[in-house]
């Protein structure tokens, strides 16, 4: 009977080993950042924690912030014997179309995650599923939301913090030219300022999404012009570095110069609990496991086609101080293997009408 029942245990192992492995499928990861930057970092954990709980084989390669070598890892992949299921590309300095280019010509299916294809890449590249037919689709975060969360909330915090009749000088941090999110964020933000003629803005530079070189400029910038008392910036790094300048200039982040950022670093989350940010917007971290919930459902037969080839959905939220404690607390060490990524997957919930890629509903 023990021999029995072991045989038993034996084959239903077996079965379920076969099982999972008949729907196990393998995606490659090129990361535009650097594999200890503190964005990429939690963006890979995320995408770690969906990719366990969807049996998806991920592998993740960092270009180290060199657009040229995405496109040699890219091409790498391309000529492996054993090549991916699916490649997960990022239009980063505008390497989307030839990343796009080099898996159509290895025939390996690809999806576009974080950023899109600007228009005029489109009107070069056509459509996913057109000229392209292995590129399936793109998710990227509506950046215009980010970007609009934070100046306003910036403004917000002015007018409750500085006395009545002060007047208001803002110096804006973006990304770099190239990149849609960077200009996206600060088209946004430019947007909100137009709406606010009271509000002067003194200067808009580019940063290169670096802490160092936000420090730099920010030093030379606030000795320029201390008047300076709002600081926008595109990303949390440049935001901490423009934070050094300004306590370098004698002044503190949080009381005479109010400063706002956009990620959701540790770091972040402290500064914004702390009150040294006082606007902050997160959640397009969570834009590659997203996009590994639409790979699996496109592998299960679920195509998401039926909500569009180009998603960008509302992903962003602006953090409050409390929301950011609570952050730390449940995401700890980029934790993220308490989110249910099952319950976001149209194949493992088949009465599931529309994906809901919100970050509030992953924080609460």
């Amino acid at each position: 009977m023990s021999m029995i029942r072991k045989l038993h245990s034996l084959s239903l192992a077996v079965a379920i080993m076969l099982h999972s492995t008949a729907w196990a499928f393998s995606v490659t990861f090129i990361s535009p950042g650097r594999h200890d930057e503190a964005y990429w970092l939690s963006a890979t954990r995320a995408m770690q924690a969906a990719a366990q709980q969807l049996d998806i084989q991920l592998e993740v390669l960092y270009a180290e912030r060199d657009p040229l070598q995405m496109v040699k890892l890219t091409r790498t992949v391309t000529l492996r014997r054993h090549k991916p299921d699916y490649l997960l590309l990022v239009n980063e300095k505008l390497t989307g179309p030839a990343l796009l280019s080099l898996a159509e010509q290895a025939g390996i299916p690809c999806f576009l995650s974080f950023n899109q294809l600007t228009p005029t890449q489109l009107r070069n590249s056509g459509l996913p599923r057109q000229r392209l037919k292995h590129w399936l689709g793109s998710l990227a975060p509506d950046n215009a939301t980010a970007g609009t969360l934070t100046m306003q909330g910036l403004l917000s915090e002015a007018s409750r913090h500085f006395p009545p009749g002060t007047p208001l000088h803002v110096l804006m941090m973006a990304g770099d030219h190239a990149t849609p999110a960077s200009s996206e964020r600060v088209a946004a933000a430019q947007r909100v300022l137009a709406a606010h003629p009271e509000v002067r803005l003194t200067q808009l530079v580019y940063g290169e999404w670096e802490r160092q070189r936000a420090l730099q400029q920010g030093l030379w910038l606030l000795q320029r012009h201390p008047q300076i008392n709002l600081v926008w910036a595109a990303n949390d790094e440049m935001a901490f570095g423009l934070e050094e300048a300004i306590h370098r200039s004698g002044k503190q982040a949080g009381r005479e110069v109010l400063l706002s950022a956009i990620n959701n670093s540790q770091q972040a989350m402290v500064e914004r609990q702390q009150g040294r940010l006082s606007a902050l917007a997160a959640g397009h971290f969570m834009t590659g496991a997203w996009s590994l919930v639409l790979l699996y459902d496109y592998q299960h037969g679920h195509d998401f086609a039926s909500e569009g080839l180009q998603l960008q959905p509302a992903m962003f939220s602006s953090i409050s101080a409390p929301q950011a404690l609570h952050f730390q607390h449940r995401f700890a060490d980029n934790d993220f293997s308490s989110i249910r990524f099952r319950q976001f997957s149209k194949f493992a919930n088949p009465a599931l009408q529309h994906y809901a890629f919100r970050f509030d509903m992953v924080l609460d």
